[in-house]
């Protein structure tokens, strides 16, 4: 509609323009007033096709931030359970380091902390929604910046500092411990181990257990994926009321 005003409008004024019945002055007054309804009929048609785009924008945005906020709350319950799991491996790496020095193994806490040398983490954050906005290029469809880039944070800093740590420690286990034990451990007919103090001892262990101490590294990074995590729930809603 407003391109055929615009155009109903600039054919007047070039018939004004050539209108030879008319001296130059009223020309001049009939050309200039088709030109501002020209401006007036452009300037109607961007700030419509604006405020058209806007209400998209923020319903886009809505819709983004509602599932953004279920996926960052069921991340929420993975990380709180890999952090408690990673807090009782430190534990566990702690009281082996106690062994090594000489304190006597207890039976019980063998069995209590023995699978923290076999057992890994990975961390799997929901992030196709975030990705998917990312790739399209329409990530300031959000319009609080402080909440975009936290957002951005926690998915381009926070997530893959996690991973990082955690594979790191997957590699300590996976690679390090777990052979050293394989070519070491004696089993008993039940599958216990028979010599787990003496091995605990040895020199080549007790390096082993120093670099297990870099599960401390992947608790501070749940921590701060926790935080950040939370720190936009808190902007989410804030921004959905």
């Amino acid at each position: 509609m407003a391109e055929d005003e615009i155009r109903k409008h600039t054919k007047a004024a070039y018939k004004a323009l050539r209108d030879k019945e008319r001296d130059w002055k009223h020309k001049l007054k009939d050309v200039l007033l088709e030109v501002l309804i020209i401006v007036f009929a452009v300037t109607i048609s961007i700030w419509l096709h604006n405020w058209s785009e806007d209400i998209k924008d923020r319903k886009a945005e809505k819709e983004f931030l509602t599932g953004l906020k279920g996926d960052i709350n069921a991340d929420l319950v993975e990380m709180r359970s890999d952090k408690k799991f990673s807090e009782m491996g430190l534990a566990g790496v702690y009281y082996f380091e106690k062994v090594g020095s000489g304190q006597p193994l207890s039976k019980d806490s063998l069995n209590k902390y023995s699978w923290i040398f076999f057992a890994q983490t990975q961390i799997n954050p929901r992030i196709s929604r975030f990705e998917a906005l990312k790739g399209s290029g329409k990530l300031d469809i959000i319009e609080d910046k402080k909440l975009q880039y936290n957002i951005i944070e926690l998915y381009q800093k926070n997530f893959p500092q996690i991973a990082r740590m955690n594979g790191y420690m997957n590699v300590v286990i996976a690679d390090k411990i777990d052979p050293y034990l394989g070519d070491t451990m004696e089993l008993d007919s039940n599958g216990s181990m028979l010599n787990a103090e003496a091995i605990l001892r040895k020199s080549k262990m007790r390096i082993l257990l120093l670099q297990a101490q870099g599960i401390k590294n992947s608790i501070k990074a749940y921590s701060d994926g926790i935080d950040k995590a939370n720190e936009v729930i808190k902007q989410i809603d804030e921004e959905l009321k």
